[in-house]
């Protein structure tokens, strides 16, 4: 019976039980025997196979629980971390490996594809990341993006009402590193005063903190002129 491998690098994102259930599923289906590494590439990488089997039966419910029942991790691509990550897999005897992740994810699975000479595992890589920073194709998401959007939505539409209330303004940063996706998803669908993304300012190495305060203090005159002292600012993780 050939073996499945199914790995999860990177921080946590919604859905990532989901994807592993209907990965389990499939293959079983299709008489695989699955496993499971355990905390991402940290054990593989230093030469060790820590892995748990994966039946239906493990799987079935997860999807309604966060997180990751294999645990995740980051790593840094490193040359001797691929290899190490490279040659742990194939003692692990799988035949497949189906990894869950983002940029950084991607790159290592690709890089040990390259390794891969006489193609003993095949690798799939599923998108993973709440920046949705991924090159998809048009109109595509990468999982996670959507729930962290909608969850963002909510919390600015409670600061909405209390700006209001108050009379105040309030800043909310959001994360998503050099991506500005999730920033402008959040203000979009909440309606946030003003949004600002990193990609606004292409023609800077590095923005300048005085023109993000000019357009932050525009925009608080501009409302009081409207008899709006209040409202709510969208700042991207990537300004910075």
């Amino acid at each position: 019976m050939k073996k499945l491998g199914i790995v999860c690098g990177g921080g946590p994102a919604p859905g990532i039980n989901s994807v592993i259930r209907a990965v389990v599923i499939e293959a079983k289906n299709r008489n695989l025997e699955v496993v499971g590494f355990l905390d991402g590439f940290y054990h593989l990488s230093r030469n060790k196979i820590v892995y748990r089997n994966l039946e239906i039966d493990d799987v079935s419910r997860i999807h309604y629980y966060g997180g990751s029942i294999i645990g995740t991790s980051r790593g840094n691509s490193s040359d001797e971390e691929v290899f190490n990550t490279y040659i742990s897999l194939v003692n692990s005897g799988i035949s497949y490996l189906v990894s869950i992740g983002g940029d950084g994810t991607a790159s290592m699975i690709y890089k040990m594809s390259k390794l891969d000479k006489n193609k003993k595992i095949k690798f799939a890589h599923i998108p993973k990341t709440i920046d949705n920073d991924f090159p998809l194709p048009p109109s595509s998401r990468t999982f996670g993006f959507e729930t962290a959007r909608n969850l963002g939505m909510e919390l600015v539409l409670n600061l909405m009402e209390d700006a209001k209330t108050l009379k105040r303004w309030f800043f909310v940063q959001v994360m998503g590193r050099s991506s500005g996706h999730l920033a402008i998803g959040i203000g979009k669908s909440s309606g946030a005063t003003l949004t600002i993304i990193p990609e606004e300012f292409q023609n800077h190495e590095k923005i300048p903190l005085k023109l993000l305060l000019d357009i932050l203090e525009g925009s608080i005159i501009k409302r009081l002129a409207y008899n709006k002292p209040y409202g709510v600012a969208i700042l991207a993780e990537g300004l910075s």
